[in-house]
């Protein structure tokens, strides 16, 4: 309740420094009505913690001069056509995880997510965010959207598992529900990816369709009903630690036509989405987490010479997305940097040695 109170007073002042600071030298008073879109879906905690925020701080602080209205996943059109709706200005602004389009552009499956991330914290996640913004950026550029930069925090995600998992050669020949870069490293661990939306992983568990499936952290995990259906959590992380949840990209000519003021408050509600996303993500994830436990889903902790090989095993597939095109090597250059920075210097140097 304090960590509310807090919030709600900080958003108070941010609006009050917003209002009368941003405006009152402004001379542009034409309203300004945005749509947005997101891959995350209204009435969960990904959506109504900051997506639907960031757009009540938008409306307050302009004083009701911008308003965006936001559309959840699939309600306008297909989470895969985002890209190309933010680009052709069927809508000006998206906050879509940039996972989804591994397949244009191998920068965006690097950020969506690495195999074998230590990075787990609020800060050092938006610490690498904030490093290889200029790579994601120019990216999305030649996509002919811009990017504004990462949206909020994602906690690590977890691996659901209907079976037992105590080693690395357990893996082999397992069906493993994963995406994007995600399907290249568990296809090298030895085990088989399946492809499914998100919707489809509930039944696909249940049923054993598949033995494992990825898909988020413990508290949207939840929300998607898989505790019911999951027997086990394989830990640690081996896929990719903390991330970010969603970029957020706009519709170039939508941004130009912006006064400056408005940039501004769009900027500021981006962070304030980012502080948000760290308390109703990051706690409510480890309460999430206590409640699984409590309905006997046991975790399983692997060995820890097997995250070793697996994050080696990790770094691997990373090298090899990085010699798909100069930028995904630049990209990896800079993320081996900052990992040197905040200390994991071991990981660093198995993905700069030549």
């Amino acid at each position: 309740m304090k960590i509310k109170q807090s919030f709600r007073l900080t958003g108070i002042a941010a609006t009050l420094f917003l209002a009368t600071g941003l405006y009152s030298g402004s001379a542009v008073s034409q309203e300004v009505n945005w749509r947005a879109v997101s891959h995350q879906l209204p009435g969960t905690a990904r959506f109504d913690g900051t997506v639907k925020p960031f757009a009540e701080c938008v409306s307050a602080a302009s004083g009701g001069r911008m308003n965006i209205q936001v559309f959840g996943g699939g309600v306008l059109h297909p989470v895969s056509e985002s890209l190309d709706a933010v680009r052709n200005g069927v809508v000006q602004m998206g906050m879509i995880w940039s996972g989804y389009w591994a397949g244009k552009n191998p920068v965006f499956a690097l950020a969506g997510s690495r195999p074998g991330d230590p990075i787990n914290s609020f800060s050092e996640n938006f610490y690498r965010a904030e490093k290889l913004e200029p790579i994601v950026a120019a990216a999305y550029e030649k996509e002919g959207v811009k990017s504004l930069g990462a949206f909020d925090f994602g906690p690590a995600e977890i691996l659901n598992s209907v079976v037992e998992v105590r080693s690395l050669e357990d893996f082999k020949g397992k069906k493993v529900r994963a995406g994007g870069i995600g399907a290249s490293y568990y296809t090298a661990l030895g085990a088989s990816a399946v492809t499914l939306t998100g919707t489809e992983i509930y039944q696909a568990l249940q049923l054993g369709t598949v033995d494992m499936a990825e898909y988020n952290d413990w508290l949207v995990n939840k929300e998607m009903g898989f505790h019911e259906v999951s027997k086990y959590v394989i830990e640690p992380v081996l896929h990719t630690g903390a991330t970010d949840d969603k970029e957020l990209i706009v519709n170039p000519d939508a941004w130009e036509k912006l006064p400056d003021d408005l940039k501004g408050v769009v900027y500021a509600c981006r962070d304030q989405a980012r502080y948000l996303s760290a308390i109703n993500y990051d706690i409510g994830n480890q309460k999430a987490k206590n409640e699984w436990l409590a309905g006997g889903v046991q975790i399983i902790q692997l060995p820890e010479a097997d995250v070793l090989e697996a994050r080696k095993i990790g770094a691997k597939v990373m090298l090899e997305f990085a010699q798909k095109s100069p930028e995904a090597a630049e990209y990896l250059k800079t993320y081996a940097q900052v990992l040197t920075d905040l200390g994991y210097t071991e990981l660093a140097e198995t993905l700069t040695a030549k």
